[in-house]
């Protein structure tokens, strides 16, 4: 099923012109063709190791793909991209994933506010070629129209660290406890307020628009979250908060300037540190006993310890290490994906920087000898041990080989 909501963009041949379609598989072609690219994205892509993966058919599907909206993205015949959304009474979720995501404490608020049905959103991707398309936004846009067109309050799920900055940026509210998904490694939970105007435009969320024709406001939602989850006030949402309260934050928690705390950023100014913070990373606190990093999964990202304590471990390596604050840990996937080696736990409450790839990728395009300082100072980390010091053209084109 095709919507009208459509937007042309430049194909693969610059003579020609191909428009992205959003629609509802229907069939169960289609649906086969969406459970193909998720296999292909997240396991031979990703290098994720999903428990539901059918690895002879190279299928990934699960049991509320039955009930679900699979959404989809084409251009011309080829299926780019794919969103899943469930929607329905919290009774009818598996009992695992409702009580991962709180979904029993908003409960009895659906039911007497008289809108009974909730959404989790899911399956998100976009295949490699078309991620600086629209086809993100226009995917999770139809996404938006259908929790409005069911009259859902409340839209949940769940996401690695790394797309915390994204998923604030449509609109997402952090809250509950990590957890971890077989496969994926922990998982922050999140949920987006449907008819929170106000905090869409706050963010600047690519739902704004719509939420003005669709959304039906009420501060009532709001004031009944924060009240049932007072924690959630106290995240620091990477689009709310500026770069002189993260630095602030950063001073607080590290007894000291962060560019001397933090071995990452040696060398640069503050602004320039201040704007990588910024720019590129989000705060995720930790929990006791929460793992953290997972051995032998992909890192797309780059973990530095704020506050707390954390414990690495390699299989029969004697006693775990402690990691300090100000430290990097994990494998770096700052410029590439990396592979991680260790387990590593908190072993009490934690804060830590999570670096994105490709929040990082938008940063070197803007602040090449910014980013340049960066990885000079991670290089050891890259086995690239005989490149710092001599700051030479070679030396650039051995980190940004695309410049």
């Amino acid at each position: 099923m095709k919507t009208r909501f459509q937007q042309a963009i430049p194909s693969h041949d610059p003579c020609q012109e191909q428009k992205i379609e959003i629609g509802i598989a229907a069939t169960e072609r289609e649906k086969q063709e969406i459970f193909r690219l998720r296999y292909r994205i997240y396991v031979e892509e990703m290098g994720r190791q999903p428990v539901a993966a059918d690895h002879s058919r190279k299928l990934l599907a699960d049991e509320i793909d039955r009930w679900a909206f699979l959404l989809y993205a084409k251009s011309g015949s080829e299926l780019i991209a794919t969103m899943r959304v469930n929607v329905g009474l919290i009774e009818e979720f598996p009992r695992d994933l409702a009580r991962l995501l709180c979904m029993d404490k908003f409960r009895r608020f659906c039911a007497e506010s008289g809108f009974p049905l909730v959404a989790f959103s899911s399956k998100l991707m976009v295949s490699p070629a078309y991620r600086n398309s629209p086809a993100l936004h226009l995917l999770t846009a139809k996404g938006y129209e259908l929790y409005c067109d069911h009259q859902v309050q409340f839209n949940f799920g769940g996401c690695n660290f790394y797309l915390l900055r994204l998923y604030e940026q449509f609109g997402c509210r952090r809250f509950g406890r990590n957890f971890v998904d077989p496969g994926f490694g922990l998982l922050a939970p999140f949920v987006l307020l449907v008819n929170d105007i106000a905090h869409l435009k706050a963010v600047h969320s690519p739902f704004t628009r719509i939420a003005r024709k669709k959304a039906v406001p009420n501060s009532d939602v709001k004031d009944w979250f924060y009240r049932e989850f007072p924690e959630a006030a106290s995240v620091m949402n990477s689009q709310l908060t500026t770069g002189e309260e993260l630095w602030r934050f950063l001073c607080n928690r590290l007894g000291g300037s962060p560019e001397e705390r933090i071995p990452v950023i040696k060398g640069l100014t503050r602004e320039e540190a201040q704007d990588f913070l910024h720019s590129c990373g989000v705060s995720a606190r930790c929990y006791p006993g929460d793992h953290v990093i997972t051995r032998d999964m992909v890192s797309d990202e780059l973990n530095i310890l704020v506050s707390g304590t954390l414990l690495s471990a390699a299989p029969n390596a004697g006693p775990p290490n402690i990691i300090l604050p100000g430290e990097h840990f994990g494998a770096n996937g700052l410029l590439d994906q990396a592979v991680h080696t260790l387990d590593i736990i908190a072993a009490a409450t934690t804060e830590i920087l999570v670096f994105s790839r490709q929040y990082f990728a938008k940063f070197r395009r803007t602040k090449p000898e910014v980013a340049f300082k960066i990885l000079r100072n991670l290089a050891p980390d890259r086995n690239m041990s005989g490149l710092p010091g001599c700051d030479t053209r070679e030396e650039r084109v051995a980190l940004f080989p695309d410049k």
